[in-house]
């Protein structure tokens, strides 16, 4: 998801907001701009998050994650999700930020991903296929006029 020659994006860099980032870019279905720091925080993926999304090297826009490395099996995300802003929760983004994890050699792969919204466990193929185990929450509900529909 990422301009230029066909590549494994790995730990390239990418100035936004007037910060020099290193970033990997995956795709599980979606795109993703993932980001290891040693602190990710709320402000920092909204502030930076907001300018990855519409950066000009992703043409069909990006997720993006601030990713810190806990331990061997464990990480911590924040999210700025394409088209949604900030979010809580992403079964995508923990997979994307697990498999670049993985990928650089930080974590095993059985991890746990951590986020404002709660936890997921993701589990990585030798193929890289992605296994994903968590709870879910309703966190609303609603209905649509059948006029919508129409």
């Amino acid at each position: 998801p990422v301009v230029g020659v066909a590549r494994e994006v790995l730990e390239e860099e990418i100035e936004v907001g007037g910060e020099i980032l290193r970033f990997s870019a995956a795709s599980v279905g979606n795109p993703h701009c993932v980001v290891l720091r040693d602190e990710v925080t709320k402000e920092d993926v909204c502030r930076l998050g907001a300018l990855l999304e519409v950066e000009e090297r992703f043409p069909n826009r990006t997720n993006v994650q601030f990713v810190k490395v806990v331990d061997r099996s464990t990480i911590q995300i924040e999210i700025w999700e394409r088209g949604a802003g900030y979010t809580l929760a992403s079964g995508s983004s923990s997979s994307a930020a697990a498999a670049v994890a993985h990928k650089l050699g930080h974590c095993d792969s059985e991890i746990t991903v951590r986020m404002p919204g709660g936890e997921i466990g993701i589990s990585i193929g030798a193929d890289f296929a992605i296994r994903m185990v968590g709870g879910v929450t309703r966190v609303g509900s609603g209905f649509l006029r059948e006029e919508v529909l129409a």
